[in-house]
């Protein structure tokens, strides 16, 4: 089961998203690129990027019978979004959740997760996602150039390196690491009280690189693991050096978290929604914008869901997977859908 719950929603209400008026709505299609991208079913929590012109996907889980969590070890990727190859059904780094994946200096990376339980700060990477090599090994007390183990956290590639930022480490983190080669991390920023400078300790968070800076939107963060989130962001944070961050905007956005958010072709923030905070549920509108301040709504084609994957790819924006609701309770007392359908904007 997903650490960080939910409340249970026996209905998806379908929400706007504050914006300004004379925004114009953008005109994005959607189009269902398979409704079996994966052989072993539908999941959520799903880590990924695009490496050697595919779109790649693994560190995936789905709840079972009664709510019990089936954690995925396997890695999958596609050149057209329809037909999905599994390159390896038991990768060595095990099944997790909350992890990321990064494409860097030639090889894929996998990075920490929530492996059955254990918050990971452990790396892998392979250069043709078969192979995967442990070049740095979890450590339950990390030494100084080794963060703590996390699960949903940011990570990016920015100025020739591999970020990590923030996310659940048992308590709600705002801290950035950065590496050169994913064995020796330097921590840019300490974990700290929040402020002008610094964004709240927080999860679940979107994280991308844009107009030569990190970015990050919304998130969430909780009293303690296992409780529903204490409270939700609709802020927008950036920075140009990891250290020194400055709040874009603020509620601009409603509170959101597992969301996710790309770089779309036409140099726009494309954010696809994902969960609001205080009992809303799954989103199904997507959000734009060319500065982090002003914001475009629009109504997508598929399901609403969290917990998904996006990517930009061959000029179109992708979601993956993902999930409309979480079980709190053994039996389920809801009905969860999760998600093995690939869409596209057109």
């Amino acid at each position: 089961m997903i650490s960080k719950l939910f409340p249970l929603l026996s209905l998806l209400v379908l929400v706007g998203c504050a914006k300004d008026p004379t925004s114009p709505t953008g005109s994005w299609h959607w189009q269902k690129a398979t409704s079996n991208a994966f052989s072993t079913g539908g999941r959520y929590g799903l880590a990924g990027t695009v490496f050697g012109n595919s779109m790649w996907a693994a560190g995936v889980a789905a709840e079972g019978s009664g709510g019990a969590t089936v954690y995925f070890s396997d890695v999958w990727s596609s050149g057209n979004g329809s037909s999905w190859q599994q390159t390896n059904g038991n990768a060595p780094f095990g099944g997790r959740f909350g992890s990321q994946m990064l494409s860097y200096n030639g090889k894929l990376w996998l990075i920490g997760g929530n492996s059955n339980g254990i918050l990971k700060n452990d790396v892998w990477n392979s250069t043709d996602g078969t192979t995967w090599t442990n070049v740095l090994p979890y450590a339950a007390t990390p030494g100084p150039n080794q963060f703590v183990g996390r699960e949903d956290f940011g990570a990016v590639v920015y100025n020739n390196l591999m970020w990590v930022i923030g996310g659940w480490t048992g308590s709600n983190k705002n801290d950035v690491w950065s590496s050169p080669d994913g064995v020796t991390w330097t921590q840019v920023l300490a974990n700290g009280a929040a402020g002008a400078g610094h964004f709240a300790g927080r999860w679940g968070f979107a994280c991308l690189v844009y107009n030569n800076a990190i970015w990050l939107l919304n998130g969430a963060s909780s009293a303690s693991s296992g409780s529903d989130p204490t409270a939700a962001y609709g802020d927008v944070w950036s920075s140009n050096n990891g250290s020194a961050w400055v709040q874009v905007s603020n509620a601009k956005l409603h509170p959101l978290y597992y969301e996710q958010a790309v770089v779309s072709s036409n140099n726009l923030i494309f954010l696809t929604l994902g969960y609001l905070w205080n009992g809303w549920g799954a989103q199904g509108f997507q959000v734009t914008s060319p500065d982090g301040i002003n914001w475009s709504q629009d109504t997508v084609g598929y399901v609403q869901r969290f917990g998904h994957l996006s990517l930009e790819y061959n000029n179109s924006v992708w979601v993956i997977g993902g999930c409309n609701n979480v079980c709190l309770t053994t039996p389920c007392p809801v009905t969860v859908t999760y998600y093995n359908d690939v869409w596209y904007t057109k």
